[in-house]
């Protein structure tokens, strides 16, 4: 069985700290949507002055992971792994699994995004979102299968994070740009926009809320304002600095990635 892009950011960091089981009372309490606090990184708030350039599909691989579920076809995966095995039977020690994964992957995005392109979205935006989660979905499936593992196992892998991406291409690219609109939009608000570990997440109430949320948590939370910074001499932290909140130094992942951490990948 192999783990979701979901699991993975779980179950990377679990070592740190034991996850924080909250009761339902709680959990309706929580103004940060799918975030939990689960394990150590970092999170931080980021304002005008750069943050909308923090606002790339590859931001929002985790949350998107979470709301797309959709399960490989086997016409695909078989498809896929005819292919790979001709490949591979030629010289079985230079096919990597992520390598192969990757590649063939984003060379099929381009594809796989015109149909989205032809129902009047954007097919740049489909292939930046397809691209980023072609990077999560091959490192996740190839995981664990090492440069001399059989053709058969490589192929295996390296086509279930293929496939996976191709059967959740329409739902990531619809997610994506949802949530660049509501990262870009939230950048230019006082609040700012909140990125845990590097992704972005979608706060069900505000940005202060769900911050304030995580400090009686014990979760450290650090402000970036270049605006602001560059705006006064007298403001103590230099452009791109970064100044402390509160709290002592764990983090919070994006897990509504919950969602699909429930999803169960079988070999076949």
């Amino acid at each position: 069985m192999r783990r979701t892009i979901a699991q993975l950011f779980v179950s990377a960091f679990t070592f740190a700290v034991p996850v924080l089981v909250a009761s339902s009372a709680s959990a309706q309490a929580n103004p940060c949507g799918n975030l939990q606090a689960a394990a150590a990184g970092r999170c931080e708030i980021r304002t005008e002055g750069g943050c909308e350039g923090y606002c790339e599909p590859v931001q929002f691989t985790a949350e998107c992971s979470g709301r797309c579920t959709g399960s490989a076809e086997a016409s695909c995966t078989g498809s896929c792994e005819a292919d790979c095995q001709a490949d591979c039977t030629v010289d079985p020690g230079s096919l990597s699994c992520e390598g192969s994964c990757t590649a063939s992957c984003k060379g099929d995005c381009s594809v796989s995004c015109s149909a989205q392109a032809n129902a009047g979205g954007s097919q740049a935006d489909c292939e930046a979102a397809c691209s980023a989660n072609c990077d999560a979905e091959c490192d996740v499936s190839c995981e664990g299968t090492p440069p001399s593992a059989s053709c058969d196992a490589k192929c295996e892998a390296s086509c279930e994070g293929q496939c996976n991406v191709e059967a959740n291409i329409e739902c990531n690219a619809d997610c994506s740009a949802e949530l660049r609109g509501g990262c870009e939009v939230q950048c230019t608000t006082p609040d700012g926009a909140l990125f845990c570990d590097g992704q972005y997440v979608d706060v069900v109430g505000s940005v202060k809320d769900c911050t304030d949320w995580l400090l009686t948590q014990g979760i450290d939370v650090q402000v970036h304002a270049e605006a602001e910074a560059e705006a006064s001499v007298s403001c103590a932290a230099a452009p791109g600095s970064t100044a402390p909140l509160t709290g002592t130094g764990l983090a919070a992942l994006v897990a509504g990635v919950g969602v699909a951490a429930a999803r169960r990948r079988k070999r076949s």
